[in-house]
């Protein structure tokens, strides 16, 4: 059915759909009711995707080693997965949902499922003798839930552990809130100390099988104002880890009764979470916005103390039973906080941690994206877009009737006075725990900005709104980019949004290179390095210099002469905190006068780490650039000649440029991070222009496997209409 562009039907729920793909196999589902359209976009995503939907749901069930294989890797990733407990209430959100919300979520379910009774099991899971279980609701709402959560809100938890790691190591409260400007909290050191901290990093394995690190974008719209055709324009560019084949996104078309909808969908999930209907365009990033809060609980005899009381804690018993191996009893001690990180029969201060996605959150963004096609203009997409829990995201919007806008959603909790939501917090006074949530119509919001455009880039974007839901952001290297390229021009078109989206000045070596310069030796890679133009092109020797250079200002500075070499590698090797946090580390750099060159001043820092990092053979940027796809089930497993990975592919950009292209070591893998799809959008014209790494099947043996890799790498687009 699905291997030609003919046109095949179906019988759905209440009539028969049609199901066409066009000429670079993107999917269009014709039907005459959302619920029959439901039915189809599960059908289409359980033929093409089902591997991938099946990796979702099972690892975030915490099963992967029953259902895959018995490997102690799939065991941790299942005690991990256990400990987070996505089905914490689920069934409740269930019942809470619109009927008519439920009933296409139920559709979907069953054109996922006939997809699974009626065709042959993909190759991977025969391999493994993997036969899935039937989709149901939890299981959507539990992949919305993962999403949100791992390498989301899961970053904001790395930060705020690093930062207790600090205080532990006994650097001094100057350089600390030197690091953390955001920190207004009072520190308690001795009591900081007392902590048992426990790192539950996220296993590698689930980010390179399964949910890529979803941790920036940039999105941008502009204003007819500034655009040559007269009609608002869009730019959206989604970062995430793009080592891995099929990509994460999976492009479709949606026809109800001739009203069209397209753009991005994630399988598992029957909505269009970037894309445009005739009347509104839509794109988001990451917001950033603090959903984690860890609270200090005081704990003897499996019992914490609560306003002056010893409470017990409640017990959950999990049971893993990996293939081949004896079940594993896990218990896992809770309370009203989250999930306690200790032995409670020991005592101690241990963690718990607070995430306003438990409970009553992942199933209200389909009360709005369900229903997406019936907003028509941006001040009905702020509202609405503004209500949505989790995942938190920096929305932009543009409409027909001319109007651009922009608005942040995501659960933010109402703390006590005198927490900024960074620090531990005592759990055991009752005072201290959140006093409910902010309201969504305080949060960060524009519309029609005077300056003919908006753009975000995991930015701190707190000034728009009433409350201050992020306390910690990305620098601000990509946003003063894509402000000044907008800034600069007055007849914006899809060819300057195309040059934007492979730009790859960097702003941070703006700001950097002139502490560089008159410190650099008279060498040859000093003058090389001295000549560079700032921008990271493969042919670059200069670029590859900079970031020798600068690594090693981050070694020296916060690691010899600040935590230690061993707590900056792992930062640097283990964690995504400096991947996300670098504009922390750089603000204290540029400041001369800052408490971490008290003891050592920082040209004599500087200069150490330039003689390490330019004591290198200068090689073109593009030979330490190289990366491989690999599958997201049988990477690296199976032999070249059957093409189930990509080998040897080139990613140019670094992390402060606008297409921020990250190659780096995590976990002793190689992960990456950088645009996992682009989207144009003239909102006057019928379509989007796209590329992404990969193409919409899953299945290696199908020709739309890899089939937009070369758009993607050439920067060239397709028509999607």
């Amino acid at each position: 059915m699905y291997s030609s562009v003919k046109p095949f039907s179906m019988q759905a729920v209440h009539d028969k759909i049609t199901i066409r793909r066009n000429k670079d196999g993107i999917p269009t589902i014709i039907a005459s009711s959302r619920e029959d359209l439901s039915y189809g976009i599960g059908h289409a995503h359980a033929w093409d995707r089902l591997v991938q939907m099946e990796l979702v749901r099972t690892i975030a069930q915490g099963r992967a080693s029953e259902k895959f294989d018995g490997s102690e890797e799939l065991i941790e990733i299942d005690k991990f997965m256990r400990r987070i407990n996505f089905g914490h209430g689920l069934q409740a959100e269930i019942d809470n949902l619109d009927p008519g919300v439920r009933n296409e979520l139920e559709a979907y379910c069953r054109g996922v499922n006939r997809v699974i009774k009626d065709r042959r099991r993909p190759f991977e899971f025969v391999m493994v003798g993997h036969h899935p279980e039937e989709w149901c609701i939890e299981d959507v709402i539990i992949t919305v839930k993962i999403m949100g959560y791992i390498g989301l809100a899961q970053s904001q938890g790395d930060m705020e552990k690093f930062l207790v790691q600090l205080i532990q190591n006994g650097v001094d409260e100057d350089r600390i809130r030197a690091l953390f400007p955001n920190l207004t909290d009072k520190i308690d050191y001795n009591l900081i100390k007392e902590i048992n901290l426990e790192f539950h990093i996220v296993p590698e394995n689930i980010r390179r099988k399964v949910i890529p690190n979803i941790r920036a974008s940039n999105n941008w719209v502009v204003s007819g104002r500034k655009t040559r055709s007269g009609h608002p324009l869009m730019g959206s560019d989604p970062h995430m880890e793009v080592n891995r084949l099929p990509a994460l996104w999976y492009e479709m078309i949606w026809d109800v009764n001739g009203e069209k909808m397209m753009g991005i969908t994630m399988p598992g999930v029957p909505v269009m979470v970037f894309g445009r209907t005739a009347e509104l365009a839509w794109s988001g990033t990451y917001a950033f916005v603090d959903m984690i809060d860890y609270f200090i609980e005081d704990v003897k005899d499996e019992k914490y103390r609560l306003d002056g009381e010893w409470v017990p804690f409640e017990k959950r018993i999990e049971v893993i039973k990996p293939k081949k191996k004896q079940p594993i009893n896990l218990t896992f001690y809770e309370n009203r906080h989250g999930v306690l990180e200790g032995t409670p029969d020991v005592p101690g201060k241990y963690l718990t941690m607070a995430f306003t996605g438990r409970e009553n959150a992942g199933s209200d963004i389909f009360d709005i994206m369900l229903k997406v096609h019936e907003i028509r203009n941006v001040k009905e997409a702020q509202e609405q877009f503004r209500t949505i829990a989790m995942p938190c995201f920096n929305w932009c919007f543009a409409d027909r009737e001319g109007n651009i806008g922009y608005q942040l959603n995501g659960r933010t909790p109402k703390r006590a006075p005198g927490f900024s939501g960074l620090l531990p917090i005592p759990g055991w006074d009752s005072g201290n725990d959140w006093q409910g949530f902010e309201d969504p119509a305080d949060f960060p919001t524009a519309y029609n900005p005077e300056a003919g455009f908006f753009a975000t880039a995991n930015n701190d974007l707190n000034r728009f709104g009433k409350v201050r839901p992020i306390n910690l952001c990305m620098a601000p290297y990509r946003i003063d980019r894509i402000r000044e390229l907008l800034a600069g021009n007055d007849a914006v078109d899809p060819g300057f949004i195309k040059k934007m989206h492979y730009d790859l000045y960097s702003k941070q070596a703006e700001r950097i290179m002139p502490l560089l310069l008159p410190l650099l030796p008279e060498s040859e890679n000093g003058e090389i390095l001295k000549q560079w133009d700032l921008r990271y092109d493969a042919d670059s020797k200069g670029a590859m210099l900079f970031e020798a250079v600068y690594l090693n200002i981050i070694k020296e500075v916060f690691g010899r002469n600040g935590v230690g070499e061993e707590v900056i590698e792992y930062l640097l090797s283990e964690t995504a905190v400096f991947t996300n946090f670098h504009g922390n580390f750089d603000d204290v750099l540029m400041d001369g006068e800052s408490p971490w060159f008290r003891s050592v001043d920082r040209d004599t820092q500087l200069k150490r780490a330039i003689q390490t990092g330019l004591d290198v053979k200068a090689v073109p940027y593009g030979e330490l650039r190289k990366f491989d796809m690999l599958n997201i089930f049988l990477g690296g497993k199976m032999p070249g000649f059957m093409g189930f990975d990509e080998r040897g592919k080139i990613l140019p950009g670094n992390r402060a440029t606008i297409t921020q292209g990250q190659i780096f070591g995590f976990g002793g893998r190689t992960s990456t991070f950088a645009p996992s799809y682009r989207m144009i959008v003239e909102i006057e014209k019928e379509g989007l222009l796209t590329n992404l790494p990969g193409g919409p099947s899953g299945s290696r043996f199908s020709r739309w496997y890899k089939s937009d890799l070369d758009n993607y790498f050439n920067g060239r687009y397709k028509e999607v209409k």
